[in-house]
């Protein structure tokens, strides 16, 4: 009997375990046709995540053997949370392959934001980041904003083009509403990939064939570091971008606090007359402002990490701090010495602005 495997997720169906991934009752797999496993049908029915994510060593072996079949490469990158859609392992993959960069959730950004500036800024920091002279396209998933010029783009990239990305940037959901239109011969009904909010919902690489191409859809890769993989599934999906990013200035000195409680705390050690910070997320979670003696107040509430370490940062005006998997403050108008208070293992970064002035 020939392999089969699951048109939602691309686990390898098997009719003996339902505690792993790609079951299907035997008796359903009579019926033939398309076929997608419990897991799949479950979360897309009631929204039941029961089997949890794949593996990062699994994720990683699938999307390996995945670009050895692909002469073209998308990689989708969350523009809220860029820098954690691209960990070092993972640029290492990617290099020297023929690569289109999608950047999704731009409809998340605010209205005012020139998206070209938007394009700038993400080609020059894939330039820092190790990908230099890549080509990016801005997109939403939700919208469907940017996808006649993403369409074209991947027709050239070969007949065989693979889908990756980190955990939860909405590669799936990109891949599907590519499905929809004249590149996918505009697949309206049967089977879509799987779309889920929780983290690790694809399995092994599906291929979907449609007139000229191949399209593949890989396991997000699990990048280390980022804070909305280390909570629970249903935190994790609370604090993942997938709202219309918001906002929140705070003129801040010495003593004074900028948190989102239970995730990160920045301290401010020092700073020059009138400095300001500006808080955003794009998620259901926000920042506050509090005052030193309320830190460890701020540390355990509702927390879900009992260690804690702190890192001393600098700020200057037009930078951000961005927190892996959660959000990012910028400076205005000073320099900030900062004391970072982060969950053990979480990464930070500094980079230029994304939003607002550049300078």
């Amino acid at each position: 009997m020939r392999e089969l495997y699951c048109q939602g997720c691309g686990a390898k169906i098997q009719s003996t375990d339902p505690e792993k991934f790609g079951y299907v009752p035997e008796h359903l797999l009579e019926e033939g046709g398309s076929i997608i496993c419990q897991r799949c049908y479950r979360i897309i029915h009631y929204g039941r995540h029961e089997l949890g994510a794949v593996q990062a060593d699994q994720a990683l072996q699938s999307i390996a053997h995945g670009l050895d079949w692909a002469q073209g490469v998308v990689l989708v990158v969350d523009i809220l949370d860029f820098e954690s859609g691209l960990p070092p392992e993972f640029i290492r993959l990617l290099q020297g392959r023929e690569l289109l960069v999608a950047v999704n959730k731009v409809d998340l950004l605010p209205p005012q934001t020139p998206l070209d500036e938007v394009e700038r800024w993400a080609r020059r920091r894939l330039k820092d980041l190790g990908l230099p002279g890549v080509e990016v396209c801005l997109i939403s998933a939700v919208t469907g904003w940017g996808f006649p010029a993403l369409a074209d783009r991947v027709e050239g990239l070969g007949s065989r083009v693979l889908f990756v990305g980190v955990t939860n940037v909405g590669k799936s959901s990109v891949l599907e509403r590519l499905l929809r239109m004249r590149i996918g011969g505009g697949q309206r009904r049967g089977i879509k990939p799987t779309i889920s909010p929780y983290p690790g919902t694809t399995v092994s690489v599906s291929q979907w064939h449609c007139p000229g191409i191949t399209l593949g859809d890989s396991p997000g890769f699990v990048p280390r570091g980022r804070i909305s993989d280390l909570v629970g599934a249903e935190q994790a999906v609370k604090i993942i971008p997938h709202k219309s990013i918001s906002s929140h200035l705070y003129p801040v000195g010495p003593g004074d606090l900028v948190l989102i409680a239970g995730l990160c705390v920045v301290e401010c050690l020092e700073a020059g007359e009138g400095g300001l910070l500006l808080g955003f997320t794009g998620s259901g979670v926000h920042w506050h402002k509090s005052s030193l003696k309320h830190l460890e107040k701020w540390l355990q509430r509702d927390s879900a990490f009992a260690r804690w370490e702190q890192r001393p940062v600098c700020l200057r005006p037009g930078e951000d701090l961005l927190i892996s998997g959660l959000g990012w403050v910028s400076a205005r108008k000073t320099p900030f010495k900062l004391r970072l208070h982060i969950p053990v293992g979480v990464k930070h970064f500094i980079r230029p602005n994304l939003i607002g002035r550049k300078k």
